[in-house]
Formats: structure tokens, sequence, C-alpha cells
């Protein structure tokens, strides 16, 4: 049975064997050479929740991050690279990595460290906790978005709010991963 398919909460203590991580970060990739080194060592290094697995998800073996993680990986261990091999795009391959992964909780993030890696354990701790989904927002109390074009900005925003009062959707942010 695949504890990430049971709705209820399994005692994973039991479940897991010394191979098995606790939890699994899928953070897929697109030519993103050595700007993917702080978002890796960033995951590890914050993320105190053990065994960890992290699956660099990558489309094609031309990939400039491919390259960057083989060189990293003696450095860290926790790091492997999985090729995508449901068709390119972001949406495949983080596919990919779920499937993929190895532990019974998994999270997505992104490679280009536009996602806060202290977050991650608080984020376990909730699901493991019961939670069914637990989602990053930028746009929740507490929540922030660096950087990027004004005009994105304000397409995400309106289409998150428009999603929210008119389509009647739970979420604020619904261009989240």
């Amino acid at each position: 049975m695949d504890p990430r398919r049971d709705r209820g909460r399994p005692d994973l203590g039991s479940q897991m064997s010394q191979d098995t991580p606790a939890l699994s970060v899928v953070i897929p990739v697109y030519n993103e050479g050595e700007n993917v080194v702080p978002t890796l060592r960033g995951v590890v290094e914050h993320t105190r929740t053990r065994p960890l697995e992290v699956l660099v998800v990558h489309d094609f073996d031309e990939d400039t991050t491919v390259p960057v993680v083989r060189r990293l990986q003696a450095e860290l261990p926790q790091v492997r690279l999985h090729k995508n091999t449901l068709g390119r795009g972001a949406l495949n391959a983080m596919k990919s990595g779920l499937r993929a992964a190895r532990a019974p909780y998994v999270l997505i993030t992104m490679g280009d460290g536009s996602d806060d890696p202290s977050d991650i354990d608080s984020m376990y701790e909730l699901a493991r906790g019961g939670a069914d989904v637990v989602a990053g927002s930028r746009y929740m109390r507490g929540g922030r978005q660096v950087g990027g074009p004004l005009l994105k900005r304000t397409m995400s925003r309106t289409a998150g709010l428009s999603l929210h009062w008119l389509g009647g959707l739970p979420v604020h942010d619904a261009t989240s991963n």
C-alpha cells in the first residue's frame, strides 16, 4: 500500500525502512545551470527532516542543470537526478517527480530559489499532523512575492482573487504550485 494514496494517516514509522526517506523534495528544472546551487544547498541545509530525498527533475540530458547537479552530488548525497519521461514542461516534470518520489510525503519547490527552504519542515509537520494538502501562498498573511514583472504579478493576483470570489474556490493563490 502506498501511504501517499491512503486517505487515512498510516503509522509511517513502522512502514519506513532505513532506505526510505521521510520526505521527498521534487525540484523541476529547465536550464537552471549554476542558479540551482543555492536552491539545492538551501533545501539540504535548512531541512531538518531526515532521511531526506531531493529529486531534481529534468526534461533532457543537455539541460544545463544536469552537470551542475552531478558535480554537487558528492557534497549533497541526498540529491539525485531524475529524467522526466512524461513529456516536456514543468507540469510533466512535477508529475514525473511525484511518481519517482520514494517518501510518503512529497513537497514540490522551484529550482530558481523563489521558494524559501526554511518553510519545508513546518509544511512537513502540517502534513504529518493530518493536512491533506499543504501549499504556500504569496498572498496569505505573512506571504510575499519577491521580484518579477509588475504585469505578471498583477495578472496572477487578479486570477487568484477572481477564482476565489467568483468561482468559490477556497484558495487565494491559483498559480501556486
